[in-house]
């Protein structure tokens, strides 16, 4: 009997706590290369996103490998955890804690600091000191951030389609 009750509080805790998962306004295929200490990728996904949460699911040979997914934490297979953790942990300490979101969402970076505009829409930030030397790349279909000083690169292109009648 202890084992039945058992096994209904934990449905019914699953079913209030839930494994919900949240629906995305736009969902747009990637080819994405994500290079740090902590996480190697390169390959296809997709980056999805409404509002200010986004999510990144990462595929190598059409079959999901990782997510990663930033709302009110930052959860990847490893757990979930607050954003400025997931920053300290697999980026740098000395970034500021929306810096993943923003370059996930084609966004400046840093408060935008040191940005430059070229034609053609692109724009490139140079952020340099003792901690970090930073060039980030926004372009229409494309966003390239490297930090030589860290290790760190993140590019993301857009999936051209391809017509195979060309």
């Amino acid at each position: 009997m202890q084992k039945f009750f058992i096994l209904w509080v934990s449905l019914l805790i699953l079913l209030i706590t839930g494994c919900t998962s949240k629906h995305y306004s736009i969902s747009e295929p990637k080819i994405i290369t994500i290079k740090s200490p902590k996480l190697k990728f390169a390959d296809t996904g997709y980056i999805r996103h409404e509002g200010e949460a986004v999510e990144a699911e990462l595929f190598t040979a059409g079959v999901a490998v990782e997510k990663i997914s930033i709302d009110e934490k930052v959860c990847v297979s490893a757990g979930c955890m607050s954003e400025e953790a997931f920053v300290r942990e697999y980026l740098s300490a000395d970034y500021p804690t929306d810096t993943l979101r923003r370059i996930l969402l084609g966004e400046p970076i840093f408060e935008g600091i040191n940005t430059t505009e070229q034609c053609g829409g692109a724009k490139t930030q140079y952020i340099r000191n003792e901690k970090m030397d930073i060039v980030y790349r926004l372009k229409p279909e494309m966003s390239y951030f490297k930090d030589r000083s860290n290790g760190l690169i993140i590019k993301i292109e857009d999936l051209k389609e391809t017509n195979a009648t060309e």
